[in-house]
């Protein structure tokens, strides 16, 4: 499965000094901290929810809300911080109300042999879940904190 990474640093970060290890974001050599790895099918699934936040993109072709899926975005006013810390610990609070399985609707996809479609059905364990969402939250807490931005990376 794909991830997203999100880590606290600077807008003008160069993304030449950045690679991946094993979902984990490394700067010049060393290991960033924190930092959260977000399932991509979840993402998928706030994404109208994640529309709601002023983000910015490395090109002008970027929107300015969300988060652009395929590249990379930064979150750096207070405001957009503050709605999305608000967002990300409405659906972890949501979450520990949920089973140990659960299991959301995902996209809509279609038989390769008839005309019949359907809705995927993608299932996370709540623990692992909830986890995420807490280190999500930890990496805009430390933004916040230190006057600094929330990097996304996408897929």
């Amino acid at each position: 499965m794909p991830y997203h990474e999100f880590i606290v640093g600077d807008e003008n970060i160069s993304i030449a000094d950045v690679s991946w290890n094993e979902h984990r974001v490394v700067i010049n050599g060393i290991v960033v901290s924190p930092q959260a790895s977000i399932d991509d099918d979840l993402l998928n699934y706030f994404n109208d929810s994640l529309e709601w936040i002023k983000s910015k993109g490395p090109t002008s072709s970027f929107p300015g809300n969300g988060l652009d899926r395929y590249g990379y975005t930064i979150i750096k006013d207070m405001e957009s911080l503050d709605t999305f810390i608000r967002i990300i610990s409405s659906w972890k609070n949501l979450f520990n109300n949920a089973p140990n399985e659960i299991i959301l609707t995902g996209d809509y996809g279609w038989n390769a042999d008839s005309e019949t479609g359907f809705y995927e059905k993608i299932s996370f364990n709540k623990i692992e879940l909830v986890e995420s969402l807490n280190k999500l939250i930890e990496v805009t807490e430390t933004a916040i904190k230190n006057n600094q931005c929330v990097i996304h990376f996408g897929i």
